[in-house]
């Protein structure tokens, strides 16, 4: 068997130049609402319970190479909900490409008023890069650029903030904050990995005795790249079932559905496809989503439903 695996074109255009202005993005989910930790570390312990979280996106399936996410998360309240911690790892591979991230998250909350609570938060942790050169096959196979793997292990910080009440929610965040090229070294020309800032928001209305309405988006600004906005409408059905769909003007279109299997587990489904010029290699993107509250370890009541 041929060792070697044969990556498409479109992998070798966006890594090749990976030495000079090549700028890292932080992966995006579908399902992001269900994933608020990894964007906004304020968002640590407002579950209300030790809560853990799964995701896995297969990006673009039937493209060879094509990115795939495996993002995990977990977090409580503590100090009698005043504050919470949280743990998030994610693996992106993408082709050759393989980026690992792994935060700890802490947050404390300020409630402004009766139904009204503040969070802020900060987050620390570390971005493993990993470049497998060696394994690609190529017309030049003595190109020096392709001759050894490259790996590069960079401290990362970031900060948020998350306003919410029971009916709606706020957040601005910049998970990442330092910025530096992937031979670790600091930089102020052509970093290769850039400062992220997100804007998350949205409401919950009730429509009838068992219908309710939730829109929401998370906008993604990064240097040097376009502004990426996620709007989402989901409805959900006698508080049990989410049926939702997203648009990614520009990029994709999907749907996605949540089932409340219990009042601890939550399992989801989501599908997008894109309209940009790689839609005729793939036939979409596929996402599953697991969430599990451990009440017991709950420091007081919790609230249930929960809609955000």
């Amino acid at each position: 068997m041929i060792k070697k695996k044969v990556i498409p074109i479109i992998v070798i255009l966006l890594f090749s130049g990976v030495s000079k202005g090549f700028s890292q993005n932080e992966p995006m989910f579908t399902q992001y609402m269900f994933n608020t930790l990894w964007v906004n570390p304020a968002y640590a312990g407002t579950s209300q319970a030790l809560n853990i979280n799964a995701l896995t996106r297969l990006q673009w399936v039937g493209l060879e190479g094509a990115p795939r996410t495996y993002s995990a998360a977990i977090h409580a309240p503590i100090s009698k909900k005043k504050a919470g911690v949280g743990l998030t790892v994610v693996n992106d591979v993408f082709g050759p490409i393989k980026n690992t991230y792994a935060t700890g998250n802490y947050a404390y909350r300020v409630s402004l008023n009766e139904k009204l609570t503040l969070s802020m938060g900060i987050k620390g942790g570390i971005n493993s890069y990993f470049a497998g050169f060696k394994d690609l096959s190529l017309i030049d196979k003595d190109d020096p650029e392709f001759t050894t793997d490259e790996r590069r292990i960079n401290p990362n910080l970031g900060f948020g903030f998350y306003l919410y009440s029971d009916n709606f929610y706020v957040g601005l965040s910049a998970p990442r904050l330092l910025e530096t090229s992937l031979d670790g070294d600091y930089s102020h020309n052509d970093f290769n990995t850039r400062n992220h800032y997100y804007f998350i928001g949205g409401f919950i209305w009730e429509l009838g005795p068992k219908w309710m309405f939730k829109p929401s988006i998370l906008t993604s600004s990064v240097a040097d790249s376009p502004i990426t906005n996620n709007i989402t409408f989901q409805f959900l059905y006698d508080e049990r079932i989410w049926l939702g769909g997203m648009f990614r003007p520009g990029d994709a279109l999907g749907a996605f559905f949540n089932i409340k299997v219990s009042d601890r587990l939550t399992v989801g489904y989501g599908y997008d496809f894109t309209f940009t010029e790689i839609a005729n290699t793939t036939i979409g993107t596929h996402e599953i989503m697991v969430s599990f509250d451990f009440i017991e370890f709950a420091p007081g009541k919790v609230k249930s439903p929960r809609y955000f």
